[in-house]
């Protein structure tokens, strides 16, 4: 039931920011846990082979996670996907759901989610200069302590 959640949401906020379908999307997820559950999450994901089960799916760039220096309990997930469609093979896929029975398993909790859209050389309409970001970062989506 979480799983198609998560789904919903990742979609909804899709449309909600205009986000091309075609636009390469950089996801970010940043979850926290308690007595070294982040770590000991990440370890099994890698372990088990899910991580890798992700990482094998049709579209899938980058799937890497990252430890805080400041937040011994924090986790960060930067998932890279060639557009919405391979997106949503992977929240289709029996590995997401294998990842989050995993996240339920050690608890990780206060779930904050970001998703970018690609820079574009060249800046803004093509004019030179810093290049643009299409579309703004997300603001946290603050999700309730499990």
């Amino acid at each position: 039931m979480k799983t198609k959640l998560f789904f919903l949401f990742a979609f909804v906020l899709c449309l909600l920011t205009s986000i091309d379908a075609n636009a390469q999307l950089v996801i970010n997820i940043r979850y926290t846990g308690e007595n070294g559950a982040a770590r000991k999450y990440v370890e099994e994901m890698e372990k088990s082979g899910i991580a890798d089960r992700i990482r094998a799916i049709e579209g899938c760039i980058g799937y890497e996670y990252f430890f805080p220096a400041n937040d011994p309990e924090g986790v960060l997930l930067i998932d890279t996907w060639e557009d919405q469609a391979a997106l949503n093979r992977y929240h289709s896929s029996p590995a997401m759901t294998e990842a989050s029975a995993l996240r339920e398993k050690y608890n990780l909790g206060n779930r904050q989610i970001r998703m970018f859209n690609p820079v574009t050389p060249g800046g803004a309409g093509g004019q030179g200069g810093a290049p643009a970001r299409q579309g703004a970062p997300q603001q946290p989506q603050q999700q309730p302590q499990r």
